[in-house]
């Protein structure tokens, strides 16, 4: 069994997971890793597109790291939670007898 923990969370492999795995990619690990970090990067470039003059193609890394770190974002959580309460409130204003009874 093999138990790959990020952060507080963790998860483990069956034995049989982690064989056919390792038929399809030498390291497991490296290759979470390596998920992660792409994953990361593109969401800098959307994030750093979609919120600023700056065109990501043409930073550095490190640019790229200076200017995330000064931006306020949100989380996806607080996103959704943000969305919810706006659906809702789309709700009530559409059906105002329906939100008194729940």
């Amino acid at each position: 069994m093999l138990t790959i923990t990020i952060g507080q969370k963790s998860f483990t492999l069956t034995d049989e997971e982690e064989k056919v795995l390792l038929t399809d990619m030498v390291d497991i690990a490296e290759w979470v890793e390596n998920l992660l970090r792409n994953k990361a990067r593109q969401v800098i470039d959307r994030i750093i597109e979609e919120q600023t003059e700056y065109n990501p193609r043409r930073l550095t890394p490190e640019r790229k790291r200076q200017i995330i770190a000064k931006l306020k974002l949100k989380t996806a959580v607080e996103r959704n939670a943000e969305l919810e309460e706006e659906l809702r409130r789309e709700m009530e204003a559409i059906n105002p007898e329906e939100s008194t009874t729940t």
